[in-house]
């Protein structure tokens, strides 16, 4: 990274350059990085103790917003001190955001509108998220529809605290796939109503196929009711158990 930053490559080496990793122990954001590779398509961000990053202005106060249009894949993962990001990527198709645990949530409702493109969502083993798609600041209508227009795919896994999507309006024209593991307190998608006319089956807690009975919130609340049901008897046998005498009676 030194050598690139010293400018020790060639210009049209950089300038091909489709894909980069940075996996460093960075506490800022190394921006000037992204200067030098302008026409990048995959990006990887791991393990860094930075805060924010992709933000308006980078601790220098020079606008980078006009770095990365072109990216196509983002992932990020093992960021445990991040709290915000905030770029557009009006060319995203794929997304992977993976062991980010202070990230309370993913987009605010203004940043996914300019997600257009994106058809491929992961996030897992994020634990602070309660919320993939938080409103405004000021912003407090129930009524507004978040669209996420061409996304096909989403596998949502170990977000303990996550409570739903979106607390408004959601609608997901093209969702095919559906994955939802280990989501305990997610009863619903959202709050508002929901559009996902093209999905007809959900895996949950890895059991596959299951049928969307009337609608896919309706079903989320059914399995979640079954979840709870379940987790209720256990805890019943459970105390029955350690309840009585040690007779060899309780197995």
């Amino acid at each position: 990274m030194k050598m690139i930053l010293r400018g020790e490559f060639e210009r049209n080496l950089l300038d091909n350059l489709k894909a980069l990793t940075l996996c460093v122990g960075w506490d800022v954001f190394g921006y000037e990085i992204l200067e030098q590779v302008p026409n990048i398509e995959k990006l990887v961000v791991c393990d860094g103790s930075f805060k924010e990053m992709f933000c308006c202005e980078s601790p220098n106060n020079v606008d980078y917003s006009g770095l990365l249009l072109q990216l196509k894949e983002l992932h990020l993962e093992s960021l445990p001190e991040l709290v915000a990001w905030r770029l557009p990527f009006s060319n995203l198709t794929c997304l992977k955001v993976e062991s980010c645990n202070r990230l309370p949530y993913l987009f605010t409702s203004s940043t996914v509108k300019s997600l257009t493109q994106l058809q491929r969502m992961e996030i897992k083993e994020c634990e602070s998220i309660e919320e993939i798609v938080s409103k405004e600041e000021g912003e407090e209508s129930d009524e507004d529809e978040i669209i996420f227009p061409q996304l096909s795919y989403l596998n949502i896994e170990n977000l303990e605290n996550l409570i739903r999507l979106y607390r408004g309006n959601l609608s997901l024209p093209l969702l095919e796939e559906l994955s939802i593991t280990d989501c305990d307190q997610m009863v619903s998608l959202c709050a508002g109503t929901l559009d996902a006319g093209k999905l007809s089956q959900v895996t949950i807690d890895y059991e596959e196929g299951i049928p969307l009975e009337t609608d896919l919130n309706s079903t989320l609340r059914m399995e979640f009711l079954k979840k709870v049901s379940v987790e209720f008897l256990l805890l019943n046998i459970y105390n029955t158990c350690f309840s009585t005498s040690y007779d060899g009676n309780c197995v």
